[in-house]
Formats: C-alpha cells, structure tokens, sequence
C-alpha cells in the first residue's frame, strides 16, 4: 500500500510513526507533480494545492482494477467495494513489506492530525450529515449526506480496532 500527499519527507515521517500504519509506503509528491496531477488526483484549490482522497487498487500488469477517486477532502470509499476489487483479482495473499519512510522526527507537528482526533471528527462529521441529510431538498442531496453519514460510520467502526502509537 502506498500514500501519496503533497506534504514533505519530514511530515511523512511523522505520520509513519504517529498513525499504526507499518505495512504503508508513504511517498512524497510536492505540488503533486509526478504521480497525484497525473492521476488527476490534485485539488490545486484548497491550501496551496492537496491530493484528493483516493484508492486505487492495481493488477498484478499495473492496470487499474478498482479505482475510486473522491470528490473533496473529506470523501472516502467503503472499504467492502475495495476488498471485493482484492478478492475478485483471485491473488494469493502475501507478506506485506514494511512501510515507511522512517526517521527521527517531531510526531506532534503543528497542523498535524493527531490520532486522538479521529473519533470526534468523524463523530462531528457524521453528525453534520445527519442534519444535513434532514435538512435537504433533493434526492441527490440526501443521497449525498446519507453517503457521508455512511462512511462515517464505516471509518469509526475500523478505528474502534486500531491502537494508535
């Protein structure tokens, strides 16, 4: 698995080692200029220019067997739709290699997402959904915020079992 964002090697490093995450490779890519613009992949808008949400998932040829590009920061897949794409790819399961880059750095960053975060975000996320979702006019509308609501809900669930160094 590899991360890609526009945040430099020293932000990488801190994220590697604030967030349980060893199977993950995390890649630099400032501005997004050699792998996020290509992929169409850059909000070149918000804060200077950030990576979307995504989740691609590749063949063992490089094609792109799942893909999922999100429409803003805050959008994310289920993560059923990816292990489907995994398993419908009928490869055998290996030993992840290690995740990375690792150096001697400050984890508590200013502007850093702190894992102790991650619970009232996306409580107040799914929340704001919620009364989104009452409030709206439209089909598409209350779509959108029952979709928000739902991968809230997916996102806190997978966190009750992650143990945050």
């Amino acid at each position: 698995m590899i991360a890609i964002s526009v945040d430099d090697e020293d932000r990488q490093a801190a994220m590697f080692s604030r967030w349980p995450t060893p199977n993950v490779r995390y890649v630099s890519d400032p501005a997004g200029a050699t792998y996020l613009q290509a992929l169409d992949l850059f909000d070149p808008g918000e804060r200077g220019g950030i990576a979307l949400p995504a989740l691609l998932v590749l063949d063992a040829d490089g094609r792109e067997a799942f893909g999922y590009r999100g429409r803003d920061f805050a959008d994310r897949t289920h993560d059923d739709d990816v292990f489907a794409a995994l398993e419908g790819l009928g490869l055998d399961p290996i030993d992840p290699p290690a995740g990375g880059p690792v150096a001697d750095v400050d984890i508590n960053q200013r502007g850093a997402f702190q894992p102790a975060m991650m619970t009232p975000y996306f409580k107040g996320n799914r929340f704001g959904a919620i009364a989104i979702g009452m409030r709206a006019e439209g089909d598409e509308t209350r779509s959108l915020a029952r979709e928000h609501r739902l991968m809230c809900d997916a996102v806190l669930e997978a966190w009750e079992g992650v143990k945050p160094r």
